[in-house]
């Protein structure tokens, strides 16, 4: 096992104790499994890369979606018919949370089930499974207060997740996620506190905050407003973190003091993501989502107002049941109103157990994907307008690597180079915004000032501030 986030003694480890992780799903499901990697670790456990070599397998799965659904399903079947003698399998995350008892009876072959909600409890469940107890733990946890420490950060160097809450209480019609991650449950201040220290001790310089809905963070603790805000605050006075990054607001629960925060505290990204869904004041209420497409636009210009040069994304579903082309129609022309940065977008997914999939008025799969397509063309050109007001900028950038390019890249041809430095400035989420590559003299970990000389459809490329291109 690596070096372990958090870990306050060494532990022999032997070489009946190998655990092999695969990690399905969302940031938030990643962070579960780098816990359950610290924990397996401090009680003796070695992470291995190749499941053929494990004693154990670990799959963490998602639910999410119908295509996050059948990954899972895959890839625990894969491993089940590779399954070797004496070899655990493991099943945890969304979907052992919504069809645990039956993903036992299905295959066999898995020695042991724990949900969203009981994930902190797998050395147990490991230690029962070899017992030939089988266990099945489901349930979530009255706090998410169980220790989210030791943990194994396995994201690029100087960045990492910090989840600042679980669940979710929203009613949106087409959702699972409340099912499998029970009602919104904030972390306690001290305990975000705690793990922020840790994980800038280990080297982290940007800081991801998640949750299902980060902006409502607090109010389930007797906070109506402010409860982010005080806590970027706090945040801000740790030393060693530099960037404070925010995925995952909720148009009905920012408030201003957010705003202001985002305003005045400078280690906070200038960037926003904020799932809208959709913005036809019909289908929002069929989808139980709040507000309206005008609501939204009003929205986002406070941000435009009090936070200049902030990067916006989102996403929207197509093809919600009852959707007609009136609908499609006017996203599509609020699409080019909002100007956002960066969306995107997804195919509606009939979901058993959510009201949306008991609507009779369900879209073909053909006409989803044809507006789909429809309102990602709209999107396109208001991206092409966002990224050409970058170009020519100078923007800090958090190094991540150094890549050696494809002779199809054209950000090769642009460069002039077969290698180039990769990372992200403020604008770029890592995972869903492409990056920046550039020339220079850099270091991974590190940043660096880059001069904006372009981008593609994805990513920005230029040079590296005060040095010379050929560097």
């Amino acid at each position: 096992m690596a070096a372990v986030l958090g870990e306050e003694s060494s532990v022999v480890t032997n070489r009946f104790n190998r655990v092999a992780f695969v990690s399905l799903g969302c940031a938030k499901n990643l962070v579960d499994s780098e816990v359950m990697i610290g924990k397996l670790g401090s009680a003796g456990w070695e992470l291995v890369p190749d499941a053929a070599e494990a004693d154990a397998v670990v799959i963490n799965t998602c639910a999410f979606i119908d295509a996050a659904k059948a990954e899972s399903t895959d890839t625990i079947l894969l491993h089940a018919a590779a399954k070797r003698p004496g070899q655990q399998l493991i099943v945890a995350g969304c979907l052992s949370q919504r069809f645990g008892e039956e993903l036992r009876a299905l295959v066999p072959e898995i020695d042991g089930v724990v949900g969203t909600g009981a994930y902190a409890s797998i050395v147990e469940v490991l230690d029962e499974a070899r017992a030939g107890l089988g266990p099945v733990r489901l349930g979530f946890e009255a706090e998410p207060e169980h220790d989210f420490l030791p943990r194994l950060v396995t994201t690029p160097r100087a960045t990492a997740y910090l989840k600042v809450a679980e669940g979710c209480d929203h009613p949106c019609t087409f959702c699972i996620i409340p099912k499998l991650r029970g009602a919104f449950r904030s972390r306690s201040r001290e305990s975000i506190l705690k793990e922020a220290r840790a994980l800038a001790d280990a080297g982290t310089r940007e800081l991801i905050l998640i949750a299902q809905d980060t902006s409502m963070y607090g109010r389930d603790r007797g906070e109506r407003r402010g409860g982010l805000a005080q806590l970027l605050e706090e945040l801000s006075a740790v030393d060693g973190i530099e960037w404070i990054r925010l995925l995952y607001l909720y148009p009905a629960t920012i408030d201003r003091e957010l705003i202001d925060a985002m305003a005045r505290l400078p280690k906070v990204c200038k960037y926003m993501d904020m799932p809208l869904q959709h913005a036809h004041p019909e289908v929002l209420r069929a989808m139980r989502r709040p507000s309206n497409g005008e609501r939204y636009l009003e929205i986002l210009a406070e941000f435009r107002e009090r936070v200049p040069g902030i990067t916006m994304r989102s996403t929207f579903i197509a093809g919600f049941p009852g959707e007609t082309e009136e609908h499609v129609a006017y996203l599509e022309e609020w699409i080019e109103r909002a100007e956002l940065d960066r969306v995107g977008f997804f195919t509606y997914s009939r979901e058993d157990g959510t009201p949306a999939g008991e609507l009779e008025a369900q879209v073909p799969a053909k006409t989803k994907r044809e507006r789909l397509l429809r309102l990602r063309d709209a999107q396109r050109r208001a991206s092409e307008r966002a990224r050409a007001k970058r170009v020519g900028r100078v923007e800090r950038v958090l190094v991540e690597e150094r890549r050696a390019l494809r002779k199809s890249d054209p950000v090769r041809g642009a460069l002039g180079c077969s290698q180039a430095w990769v990372g992200r400035s403020m604008g770029e989420a890592p995972g869903v915004d492409g990056g920046v590559y550039f020339t220079g003299d850099a270091s991974p970990g590190e940043f660096a000032e880059v001069t904006l000389a372009g981008s593609t459809a994805f990513d920005f490329y230029g040079v590296q501030a005060g040095v010379p291109c050929g560097a």
